[in-house]
């Protein structure tokens, strides 16, 4: 009975220490919003099919049309990026509280 409360203690502090990792992964929201403010200005001169969105419609316009989709879309990617990490967290806590029951049904067997 030793070696299994060993793996599972094991697995209970590998599973401990990504649950301490995970919040970390919410502040790396920064890079959306870096690129949320980059994006608009160096976006027109992404090469397209049709060449530079730039020369097309002109930067001014290219520009704006680009911050409308940054303001659309970043937004939406931040909160994917949230319930991504919220869902990672809950599944980890999930699977300590199943270990833990293991751990309490294996030790009231000994008693």
């Amino acid at each position: 009975m030793n070696q299994i409360d060993g793996n599972y203690s094991e697995q209970v502090i590998e599973l401990e220490k990504r649950l301490k990792e995970l919040p970390r992964e919410k502040r790396k929201v920064w890079r959306l919003i870096v690129m949320g403010i980059i994006c608009p200005f160096i976006g027109p001169y992404f090469p397209f099919r049709k060449g530079f969105l730039a020369d097309r419609m002109g930067y001014q316009n290219s520009v704006l049309m680009f911050a409308v989709m940054v303001v659309i879309f970043f937004p939406i990617a931040g909160y994917m990026h949230y319930q991504k990490i919220n869902n990672q967290i809950f599944d980890v806590e999930l699977e300590l509280d199943i270990l833990n029951r293991k751990i309490q049904k294996g030790n009231d067997k000994d008693l």
